[in-house]
């Protein structure tokens, strides 16, 4: 390893951690001030995700051994720190494509299912999004594309990773509170009811996907004039049943477990560049229209892929 301050641009992160944790389980002596260099060289906004990497790549043994070592107490508090925080949603500047993915892929494995995670091994097309709370009274009840999915996959040592904005949560336009006697709503243009009354008050909650691993298929027909996707499975959904427009435990009995079926798609929504976006959301997840052909390339043609949503930090 040189001692010289590494360069960002040149910097590999899975590279990193993967000698990081080879030296650790081969418990070789190790100069800890050149590690520590390299890991300052990393700037804050791109820290968490470098511990993202570092930790995904950390085996049990190396972890021990890091544990046991007086001067290395900092980077073991990173990674257990980095292993209970939540991710961010922002899009940070990322020297090199290979950062990214190697960012996205470790938050990919740390949230997703065994099973995603045996797709994601084997270079499959997978997708990450990661959720920004948000109400769903913002923006006249039209929704907000402040949430990010990114499409990763890999052959070899070619990968693949595109990004794109999403909306994850409904819009009010959809919620029956919208349609006149609540004063929450003013401002916000009712378009439908949508949703189930979770808690037999005789009023539809909104709801949205809970976090977590769905395997998505091609929907047969589309959606909406154009592609769609759709599990297969009945989806775990969370129900505004305050109608405060958020999603928190401050809800009662906010856990619907089958009354969404199979009805959160993933299909595009209106565009976003225009002056007042409308996301068409009533729970599925959305990608802007003058987006979504370039989704459309990037996702190709699978006969199914893996979709972790993660909600990310506040």
């Amino acid at each position: 390893m040189s001692a010289r301050r590494p360069d960002l641009a040149e910097l590999d992160f899975a590279n990193f951690a993967r000698q990081f944790d080879r030296c650790l389980r081969q418990d070789k002596v190790i100069a800890f001030s050149r590690w520590r260099d390299i890991v300052e060289a990393v700037p804050p906004g791109l820290q968490d995700f470098f511990w993202r990497v570092v930790e995904a790549h950390l085996s049990p043994a190396a972890e021990t051994r890091l544990r046991g070592l007086r001067d290395w107490r900092d980077f073991h508090g990173e990674v257990l720190d980095t292993r209970f925080r939540r991710p961010s949603a922002e899009r940070p500047q990322f020297r090199t494509p290979k950062q990214a993915f190697d960012s996205y892929s470790a938050i990919f494995w740390r949230f997703g299912s065994t099973d995603a995670r045996f797709d994601q091994r084997f270079g499959r097309l997978v997708l990450l999004a990661l959720r920004k709370e948000s109400s769903t009274i913002a923006n006249r009840g039209k929704g907000s594309y402040d949430d990010l999915v990114v499409v990763m996959r890999r052959t070899g040592r070619f990968r693949e990773l595109t990004s794109f904005p999403i909306c994850t949560e409904p819009g009010a336009q959809y919620s029956q509170r919208a349609s006149g006697g609540d004063a929450r709503y003013k401002g916000v243009k009712f378009s439908k009811a949508d949703g189930v009354d979770i808690n037999k008050d005789g009023i539809k909650d909104a709801g949205r996907l809970t976090e977590g691993t769905y395997q998505y298929f091609e929907k047969k027909g589309g959606f909406l004039g154009d592609r769609a996707f759709q599990v297969k499975s009945t989806q775990v959904a969370e129900r505004d049943t305050d109608g405060d427009g958020r999603f928190t435990q401050d809800d009662p009995s906010r856990i619907d477990p089958s009354g969404a079926g199979t009805s959160m798609y993933i299909h595009r929504g209106g565009a976003d560049n225009v002056l007042e976006p409308n996301t068409w959301s009533a729970g599925c997840q959305t990608i802007p229209k003058n987006r979504y052909p370039t989704f459309l390339k990037a996702v190709g043609t699978p006969g199914a892929f893996y979709y972790v949503l993660v909600n990310a930090a506040s």
